[in-house]
C-alpha cells in the first residue's frame, strides 16, 4: 500500500456527558496499529498483543485477513508497521474490560440496531440475511 489511508476512531468520554465516539472509514475499512489500539482502548500494547495472539491461536480470526504490513523508508532504513483491521478491534473490544472498549461496543451494537431499522419496517417483520462465503484459510486442515 502506497501512502496507506487508515481512517480514524475516537472515543470520547467527559463525566456527565454521553460518551462520544466517532469513526471515519476509508472504503469500508479502519486501520490502527496495536499501539493506537491500546490508547484507544485505554490499556497497555502488551494487552492488546497477547489478546490478539490469543485470538490468531484460537483461530478466531486469521492473521492474514485482518492484518496489513506497511513498508516504508524513512532515514534510508527499510521500516515496516503491521495495521489491523476494523474486524480485530471489534473482536479485542469484547475481551477488554476498560469503560474505552464497553463504549465502543455499546457504539456497535447501536450502529447494527440503528441499520437494521432504517427499513422502517416492523420490528416482527425484520430479517437480517447473511451469506457466509468461507475463505480458504477458514477450512479446517
Amino acid at each position: 500500500m502506497n501512502n496507506m489511508e487508515t481512517g480514524y476512531i475516537k472515543i470520547n468520554i467527559e463525566e456527565n456527558k454521553t460518551p462520544l465516539v466517532e469513526i471515519r472509514l476509508i472504503n469500508n475499512e479502519l486501520w490502527l496499529t496495536k499501539y493506537e489500539i491500546a490508547k484507544l482502548l485505554n490499556c497497555f500494547p502488551q494487552k492488546i498483543e497477547a489478546n490478539i495472539r490469543s485470538i490468531f491461536k484460537s483461530k478466531l480470526l486469521w492473521k492474514s485477513d485482518v492484518t496489513c504490513t506497511y513498508r516504508y523508508i524513512d532515514k534510508g532504513i527499510e521500516k515496516q508497521t503491521i495495521y489491523y483491521n476494523l474486524e480485530t478491534l471489534i473482536f479485542l473490544s469484547y475481551r477488554i474490560n476498560t469503560l474505552e472498549a464497553k463504549v465502543f461496543r455499546e457504539f456497535i451494537n447501536s450502529a447494527l440496531r440503528e441499520h437494521l431499522q432504517k427499513d422502517k419496517m416492523p420490528k416482527e417483520s425484520i430479517k437480517l440475511v447473511w451469506m457466509f462465503q468461507p475463505k480458504m484459510n477458514y477450512l479446517w486442515s
